[in-house]
């Protein structure tokens, strides 16, 4: 690390060797397009399009279009407006919160043409200030982005004008320095990367094995017997319903892997994550819970919604040893079930859209005829949801140890030595 004297800045603090310029001393805005989604398309094409809610979403700090797919302007439409350029800032000068002003910095594009699209401002930055990445990781730290915070307009929607980006600053580093900044941080997001793959890749043994061992297709081995078929509503009944799911008393929600139910423990709450994810449109919590009252009660609380209306039911299985719940949230996670719910959804709207207790019930699915069956099933799958948590949890903390990097590095508080 290096020793440092610091000067006063329009952006703090900064390395007496460190510039700080206005942006727009720095950089020519580029024209973009105003097409919507609608005339983009994901096939390959001549031109691409680099879309403010694919920047504001999809693309880190870096749009590698070597690495990264992005969408093209369809055959039919023209794109009249200035073609991008390695090292341009695309960014998105409208989003529904804060996000407002979040950036990439284009790579990659050798021979191919792209233009900036809808809700964007592109930048060109003067030839010779700035090495290749820096700017993409400067730009989306919370050295820069803070100064965008008092030139956000609107309610609803957020926006940033181009007049404003052209009063913010920029701290200049020595272009080696730059380099150096910029690799620390390409290194941590190139492990994040691949966790995000290996997280992918996680999921989809998931799948896969949902797809065999929730149909019957593929025994996990030492069981036989013809899998049994029956109404939700034969297994348990739904007990409450309620305009707000925080108003259960005694449970707490959390985000959680699917635990094993122990049935023989001492009075605890065992919380699993949503198995009703938003991935299908159905939101919800699976709870499982071992109380010692008259009897143990094992109660299912979701939310019986397609999309963001708040209702919810508990729903309560008969006490029996004849199912697992774990692996009927498993089971009720699939494509086909979800589907279903959709279907079945009755409302005016989207966002009014419910299912009815009684479709609930009268969904029907196949299960193991034997509890340890059913139980050895949910144990897979659930040592595959504890993989993919750990995973996840690793992702986190390299996010949260590169966000760290940025807050020293871009502001010159550490140094890295040449």
């Amino acid at each position: 690390m290096m020793n440092s004297s610091y000067r006063m800045t329009e952006v703090g603090l900064l390395p007496e060797d460190w510039d700080a310029k206005r942006f727009s001393e720095c950089f020519t805005l580029v024209r973009n397009n105003t097409y919507a989604r609608e005339c983009l398309t994901d096939h390959p094409g001549s031109v691409a399009n680099v879309h403010y809610g694919d920047v504001l979403i999809k693309y880190g700090a870096v749009l590698d279009f070597a690495k990264n797919a992005v969408p093209y302007l369809k055959s039919d439409v023209k794109p009249n407006k200035d073609m991008l350029r390695d090292g341009d800032l695309v960014f998105a000068d409208t989003a529904e919160d804060e996000a407002v002003g979040k950036a990439v910095e284009v790579q990659g594009l050798k021979s191919r043409m792209a233009v900036a699209g809808l809700h964007t401002v592109a930048s060109r930055p003067h030839d010779g200030l700035f090495a290749q990445r820096y700017l993409g990781y400067y730009i989306n730290s919370a050295a820069y982005h803070n100064q965008l915070l008092p030139l956000i307009t609107g309610t609803k929607v957020s926006s940033v004008s181009r007049a404003g980006f052209l009063a913010t600053y920029v701290a200049i580093p020595p272009k080696s320095e730059q380099r150096r900044i910029a690799g620390a941080l390409s290194d941590v997001d190139e492990l994040i990367s691949a966790l995000g793959k290996l997280i992918e890749k996680k999921r989809n043994i998931k799948t896969g094995a949902m797809q065999e061992l929730l149909t019957g297709k593929t025994r996990l081995p030492g069981f036989g017997g013809k899998w049994v078929e029956k109404r939700l509503g034969d297994w348990g009944m739904l007990i409450r319903e309620t305009e707000n799911p925080l108003e259960f008393p005694d449970k707490l929600f959390v985000e959680y892997s699917m635990p094993a139910f122990d049935a023989g423990k001492t009075p605890q709450i065992v919380i699993g994550k949503s198995m009703l994810s938003s991935r299908t449109k159905i939101h919800g919590e699976v709870l499982l819970f071992n109380k010692l009252n008259v009897r143990q009660r094992r109660i299912w609380h979701v939310e019986l919604c397609p999309d963001n209306a708040i209702c919810s039911s508990e729903f309560l299985p008969y006490y029996s040893d004849t199912i697992d719940l774990r692996l009927l949230a498993y089971a009720l996670d699939t494509e086909q079930s979800t589907k279903h719910f959709i279907d079945v959804s009755k409302g005016t709207s989207n966002s009014q859209k419910r299912i009815s207790p009684q479709e609930f019930e009268d969904f029907r699915v196949m299960l193991p005829p034997t509890l340890p069956e059913q139980r050895a099933i949910a144990a897979v799958l659930t040592d595959i949801d504890a993989e993919i948590a750990a995973l996840e949890a690793d992702r986190a903390k390299y996010e949260r140890i590169k966000s760290g990097m940025m807050q020293e590095l871009l502001t010159g508080k550490t140094r890295l030595k040449p």
